[in-house]
């Protein structure tokens, strides 16, 4: 009995780490963009307002979403709200009240989670181009119609486990008079799923652990 429970305990944890391995060999990445140019009107929505990409024929749901801004450019950043809603409504802000204070230039922006750190808010020299996690200096903003209203989400995370199919919509925003910008090669949205395999492999490894364990015994 003691020898069953152990070989079963094992295979519980073989399988589970052959489960771990698979989702993780099996996940794949795809981008959807939307590269027309956005202009940020000052101390107005931008035009177009919303940005929109649609998504469909996806039967995984999101395991990691990131966002892509290209070519960003702007006399005073941190007037800059962008707030990205996805199909089912969540939301979450992107940046707001940060970026600095000095003129940038086709700057280039990646939005993830798992960025190192947030969007940084310079006062000597200008936003950089990289990876950033999503940052929301300014909280009580609230983006104008047809944007919804808050309270926003602060994490990519937010679309975790949804389905990406429908309209994913951009809005962006300027909060403050006296400055503009735009973004010339739009937006895009980085999506990671599990290949439909993944529990299949899940089963095959659980059934050939088990045969294994068996075999041993004999």
């Amino acid at each position: 009995m003691k020898r069953y429970i152990l070989r079963f305990g094992i295979t519980l944890l073989a399988a589970a780490f052959v489960f771990s391995m698979a989702q993780r060999a099996l996940a794949s990445t795809f981008t959807f963009s939307n590269t027309a140019p956005i202009t940020i009107n000052d101390n107005a929505p931008a035009t177009p307002y919303p940005a929109i990409i649609n998504i469909s024929g996806f039967t995984a749901r999101i395991l990691d979403l990131n966002v892509a801004i290209t070519g960003l450019s702007h006399t005073f950043p941190t007037d800059i709200g962008i707030l990205l809603v996805g199909p089912g409504g969540q939301t979450v802000v992107l940046m707001d009240n940060t970026g600095g204070i000095n003129p940038i230039s086709n700057v280039n922006l990646t939005f993830d989670d798992e960025a190192a750190t947030g969007v940084p808010n310079p006062i000597f020299g200008s936003l950089a181009s990289g990876t950033y996690k999503p940052t929301n200096n300014a909280p009580t903003d609230v983006f104008a119609a047809p944007a919804p209203g808050r309270p926003y989400g602060t994490t990519l995370s937010v679309f975790d486990n949804t389905l990406p199919n429908g309209a994913w919509r951009l809005f962006v925003e300027d909060f403050s008079p006296g400055d503009s910008g735009s973004i010339s090669g739009g937006f895009s949205l980085q999506v990671t799923t599990p290949e439909p395999s993944t529990l299949l492999l899940f089963g095959v490894g659980l059934f050939t652990i088990s045969a294994w364990l068996r075999r041993k015994e004999m």
